[in-house]
């Protein structure tokens, strides 16, 4: 893999996927109460404002950089990769739109979730996309949801279109610990796990993800895994800045 396929590799990443004290979580939080939905009873993180910095790495590449992630709820993802103190991409998601530059090879990218799904296999709306980066329970049609106890470990299956969605809830802390995105027609297979969990806000919160994705090809299965470890997290209702554009002498993807 050259290092221009890596980069997009990494930036890709997070659209099929983040404390300042740290404090274990091993538990729910005291003074917090889970919230019921439909049937399930989690501990969502809430926000209007998210930040994040913490590294990435391609357990497959071996690649590492660090990264800077930015949210406005329901409004626009943001993110920002460095590698050696320069910056190597920059990603900005909205509801209808994607956008990302390439610093290295001089490339950007920008589409439509559609554009992404038909060219990346990645099949997922923009408020699936921030709740999958947060780790948050994300219900779906109560009517068509299917529950499963296995020891402290609940179930929750879901059929959006072709992706069956399953995720798992540790009912000891009231968090999400996994969820599997499966792609029935061409059988893809992502999946996210929530680890090293610590206290923001009074709230469990996962300080790591490890992303990994398979996809059939003949007899046989790529596998590509992703790291995602942040060591500063914060949420707030001030402002935080967006900032994205792209020079005129790069070429589009």
């Amino acid at each position: 893999m050259n290092r221009s396929s890596v980069i997009y590799a990494l930036g890709m990443s997070l659209l099929v996927l983040v404390g300042c004290q740290r404090k274990v979580a091993s538990g729910p939080a005291a003074g917090v109460s889970p919230e019921t939905m439909n049937k399930v009873s989690v501990v969502n993180t809430d926000y209007t404002y998210f930040s994040a910095k913490g590294k990435v790495q391609s357990e497959n590449s071996g690649l590492s950089a660090n990264i800077t992630l930015r949210m406005k709820k329901d409004e626009v993802i943001w993110a920002s990769v460095q590698k050696l103190g320069f910056e190597v991409a920059r990603l900005k998601i909205t509801p209808d739109s994607v956008y990302m530059v390439n610093k290295v090879q001089n490339e950007t990218l920008i589409g439509s979730f559609a554009l992404l799904a038909k060219r990346y296999n990645v099949d997922v709306d923009f408020k699936t996309l921030q709740e999958l980066l947060i780790g948050n329970y994300v219900p779906g049609d109560a009517q068509q949801e299917k529950f499963k106890q296995d020891g402290p470990v609940q179930n929750v299956r879901q059929v959006r279109g072709q992706l069956q969605i399953d995720q798992m809830i540790d009912t000891t802390r009231f968090k999400l610990k996994r969820t599997e995105v499966r792609n029935l027609a061409n059988k893809d297979l992502m999946t996210v796990d929530y680890q090293e969990f610590e206290e923001l806000n009074g709230r469990p919160f996962a300080k790591s993800l490890l992303l990994t994705i398979q996809q059939p090809e003949g007899n046989t299965a790529k596998t590509s895994i992703v790291v995602v470890k942040h060591n500063q997290v914060s949420t707030a209702d001030s402002s935080l800045d967006f900032p994205f554009s792209v020079p005129s002498n790069y070429e589009r993807k």
